[in-house]
Parts: structure tokens; C-alpha cells; sequence
């Protein structure tokens, strides 16, 4: 009760309001599941460009390696085309399972060709001697540099040499035409010497 004085109404109880700060997601970058080596090809290693991504050359060897072909001059004959598949064709312990576990490059060049012989050819069938055909064997010269997978840099001197092949292919390619150039011959490297040139590479302890 309030007598003879004004009466105060008491102040309302405190209210308490909690703020929530704006809470900040961060998204990490993605990654790509699969190494950008997959989608470029170890050919991008002999232009210099390394796969971080992929093995270091280090450790005990064997090392594995593979083999990119091709030609310093827009030979229109294909110079380098069946070295490829000639050349690649490595031992089975210094093959990877995959580009992502690719530790080495050959990089091997076609600088030139260096004529060596003449080859006549009969075609098949015909008896006369108005049915001869001529092809050449050129030697190649190449160049062949060892690069790391992992930065893109050579592991080791470039090598030049020359193949050594001086005898006709038993078979050859006739002309497209009567009048028109016939295919060449191009000499290749042997086994033998394609692994020695590799071969310490391969096996070192690095």
C-alpha cells in the first residue's frame, strides 16, 4: 500500500542476451585425386617441367623409366615415328606401374639422318625387272638426356651417338604411286645399347 507518497514501481528484473559470433568457414583447397602428370604425359618432362607429385629420384635403384621420342627437324617421312616403339620397349624391373610412380625420362632426340646405303626391292609377284623398287637406309643421329620425373632436370650429361645399322630391312615399303618417293629405312638402336646408355642411371643409389 502506498500512503501519502507516490508510489515506485520496481524496475524490471535485468535481461541478459548472448551474442553469437558469425562463425567463418574456411574451405581448404582441393586437390585433384589423381597427379597432374596423368593428364599432361612424362613427354612434358623433356620441356622441362617437373611433377612434384610423383617420386624424387632417390633411394636404391632400380629406378623406373620410360622413354619420350622425338624429332628436332619436321622430317616429313616420320623419322623418329618407329624408334619409339623400338626404343621402348624396356626391361621389365625398370618399368613403372604408372606415370605417378615414374621416377626418370629419357628424352631422346632425332638431330639428323646420315645416308648409308641404297635398297632394291622386288615387288612381290612379278618376275620382271621393270617391277624394282629403291628405298635408302639413313643412320639417325640422336641425342639422349635423362631427366628427373619429380623437378624436370637433366640427372646427368646429355649423350649424342649415331646408329650403326648397314643392312637392308629383308621387306620394305613400295611407293604410294608410280612416280611418288619411296618410304626410307632409318637404323635403330639395339637393346644392348639402349640399356647401357640407361643402365647406371637406372641402377644407381642415389
Amino acid at each position: 500500500m502506498c500512503v501519502l507518497a507516490a508510489c515506485t514501481a520496481s524496475p524490471p528484473p535485468p535481461t541478459t542476451v548472448t551474442v553469437t559470433a558469425p562463425v567463418t568457414t574456411t574451405t581448404p583447397p582441393t586437390t585433384a585425386s589423381t597427379p597432374a602428370i596423368v593428364a599432361s604425359g612424362y613427354a612434358a618432362v623433356c620441356q622441362g617441367r617437373g611433377f612434384p607429385d610423383v617420386p624424387a629420384y632417390s633411394g636404391p635403384g632400380p629406378h623406373s623409366i620410360a622413354i619420350s621420342v622425338r624429332a628436332a627437324k619436321g622430317y616429313p617421312t616420320g623419322i623418329e615415328d618407329d624408334l619409339d616403339s623400338d626404343v621402348t620397349e624396356l626391361p621389365a624391373e625398370w618399368k613403372s606401374a604408372g606415370n605417378t610412380t615414374l621416377q626418370l625420362v629419357a628424352c631422346v632426340t632425332v638431330l639428323d639422318a646420315v645416308e648409308v646405303r641404297e635398297c632394291e626391292y622386288r615387288v612381290i609377284g612379278s618376275t620382271t625387272g621393270t617391277s624394282l623398287f629403291t628405298n635408302r637406309l639413313f643412320n639417325r643421329v640422336l641425342r639422349v638426356e635423362v631427366r628427373s620425373t619429380n623437378t624436370g632436370k637433366p640427372v646427368a650429361e646429355a649423350v649424342e651417338l649415331t646408329t650403326s645399322t648397314t643392312t637392308c630391312a629383308a621387306t620394305a615399303k613400295q611407293p604410294q604411286s608410280a612416280t611418288g618417293p619411296s618410304p626410307h629405312q632409318y637404323g635403330k638402336l639395339t637393346d644392348a645399347e639402349r640399356d647401357g646408355l640407361l643402365r647406371d642411371l637406372v641402377t644407381a643409389t642415389v
